[in-house]
């Protein structure tokens, strides 16, 4: 396996490269969706193949997807982050993602019976349904633009609600 997660790192910094180079005109949320997708699809192929050339394109390919949802998610922080608090939610955004990465392979660990390869339909299910929660979100909030009563939705927030971080 250790191939293979060279293959995946190489591939993400290859989409992450590319896609800042290449300036696509798909907003981040969009390009999210479609790395989260790839990386999916990516892993779940390699999954079922027994070639270990085989399965290392396939977590190249899977890499590059996952670089094009790092581009996005910086850009995604970027964007909505208020200037004030960029850093702080850059730093919060980065540990949580770490902490969540930790926690996997902790208990990926403490479960492994057999080899990893039946761990690769469960991470590629976690990705689609990364997928599958944002198109949710994103149909609830595109129902409260068209006429619906946007305090409804549990993610809409009034500029007047003070933020997490601000004193009472």
């Amino acid at each position: 396996m250790g191939a293979c997660d060279r293959c995946l790192a190489a591939g993400a910094l290859a989409g992450t490269l590319g896609i800042t180079r290449l300036h696509p005109k798909v907003q981040p949320q969009q390009l999210a969706v479609i790395g989260l997708l790839g990386t999916a699809i990516g892993l779940a192929a390699a999954s079922l193949v027994p070639a270990v050339p085989v399965a290392a394109a396939l977590f190249a390919v899977a890499g590059a997807c996952d670089g094009l949802v790092l581009t996005a998610t910086l850009r995604i922080r970027a964007d909505h982050s208020p200037p004030q608090w960029r850093t702080q939610v850059f730093t919060i955004g980065a540990g949580l993602k770490i902490s969540a990465a930790a926690a996997g392979s902790a208990l990926a660990g403490v479960a492994t019976v057999g080899t990893a390869h039946w761990y690769l339909p469960g991470i590629a299910l976690m990705q689609a349904t990364g997928a599958l929660v944002y198109a949710l979100v994103r149909n609830d909030r595109s129902s409260s633009a068209h006429g619906q009563d946007p305090a409804a939705s549990p993610l809409a927030t009034s500029p007047e609600s003070p933020s997490p971080a601000s004193p009472q």
